[in-house]
């Protein structure tokens, strides 16, 4: 059993982070025609670390601390209105401003659960992102603490059409996951959609990986994808350096992948693969993790 063709994915709210860098500001264009794939509103969350060491001074006293983070809201919502509700003007998207305090890699999966949001959107390399929720291990946290999918960009500044969609699986359930997801890019964008299957250079072949792709391609079109390539030879150390390698050669905008939540699963999809593939990707990484 793949993807039902009824059941579409809820994305009703769009969250993204942002820290008033450029490339925080270009994924919130990006959410824009994203919401409309969707039919989604947009939040746009500053989280402010008001515990900083720089506001030492400022919080000697519980008042002073109310005081620090009026001060600190103040800004976040005039940066908001002149820097990025400009980018709202003559569209039907609604969409809301947040301040929060604390830090970013455990407020932005706290926001998401607490407001059912559907997909985070982020960038990766931004400088001012830096110290909160860029790679490694913070990447990973949120990989594993997000309560729902997420849409990194480690290349912001360039425009987003998901023209080429590369879906890579082991066949798992975990992997089939994010097919309705990947379903709803492709008919958008009337894309190019690349079903692939990784092969371990030294380990047990699957047989029937041939017969499963062209299940898959039946069932995409089933689903409404009209253009599917099938790849069964990608094959590679790791399956990060494989998608990576394919996603490459041939121009592919966005990877459409799983991700579990926990260790021990026995498939690739792991959050290390997540990892590995959204820090070195130079496209869109669309990840679909499991809910523990």
């Amino acid at each position: 059993m793949l993807a039902n063709p009824h059941t579409a994915p809820a994305v009703k709210t769009i969250l993204c982070p942002i820290d008033f860098s450029e490339q925080s500001k270009f994924v919130v264009e990006h959410a824009l025609r994203v919401s409309e794939v969707f039919n989604a509103d947009i939040t746009v969350l500053n989280v402010v670390d008001d515990m900083d060491a720089k506001y030492a001074a400022y919080r000697k006293t519980e008042k002073d601390l109310l005081m620090l983070r009026r001060t600190l809201e103040q800004d976040s919502q005039n940066q908001m209105t002149t820097q990025v509700a400009t980018k709202f003007r003559n569209r039907d998207t609604k969409y809301g401003f947040v301040t929060a305090y604390g830090k970013a890699i455990d407020q932005i999966p706290r926001f998401s659960k607490e407001k059912n949001v559907g997909l985070i959107m982020m960038a990766t390399r931004s400088a001012g992102l830096t110290n909160q929720f860029i790679l490694g291990s913070t990447t990973y946290k949120i990989v594993r603490t997000a309560p729902c999918p997420l849409m990194i960009f480690s290349r912001p500044e360039q425009k987003f059409r998901a023209l080429r969609i590369l879906f890579p699986t082991d066949f798992s359930p975990l992997s089939f996951q994010a097919l309705p997801y990947a379903y709803k890019f492709a008919k958008e964008y009337g894309s190019d959609f690349h079903l692939v299957h990784f092969h371990q250079m030294h380990g047990e072949v699957f047989k029937e990986s041939a017969k499963e792709l062209e299940t898959m391609k039946r069932d995409a079109t089933r689903n409404g994808v009209a253009h599917v390539t099938l790849n069964d030879e990608i094959k590679g150390v790791t399956p990060g350096s494989a998608i990576l390698k394919y996603a490459k050669e041939n121009n592919i905008d966005l990877i459409v992948i799983s991700a579990h939540g926990a260790s021990g699963y026995k498939q690739f999809f792991l959050g290390s693969t997540a990892i590995d593939i959204t820090s070195r990707s130079e496209c869109p990484v669309l990840i679909v993790r499991k809910s523990e």
